[in-house]
């Protein structure tokens, strides 16, 4: 899957169903090439607000319970940054 695909899912907490953003970048393991966590924004769902949370959550992989065709489930408690 490419990243610019990712960017257009909505991230979802699972325990809440609450809506966290859009994912909008990633933190990469140099060593290895894994992607650690994902940095979720855009909190407003509106198609005007296309830019970028100044300060994101970070979402970590091992937090993400699914990653479907239009959304990322997310499990387990967000980490903020």
């Amino acid at each position: 899957m490419k990243f610019s695909e990712m960017q257009k899912k909505e991230v979802i907490d699972a325990t809440k169903g609450s809506f966290l953003g859009f994912v909008q970048d990633a933190t990469i393991d140099i060593e290895n090439g894994k992607v650690e966590s994902l940095h979720v924004g855009g909190g407003e769902r509106s198609g005007f607000f296309e830019g970028k949370d100044k300060d994101p959550k970070r979402v970590k992989l091992k937090d993400i319970t699914t990653i479907g065709k239009d959304i990322v489930l997310v499990g387990k408690k967000v980490a903020e940054k």
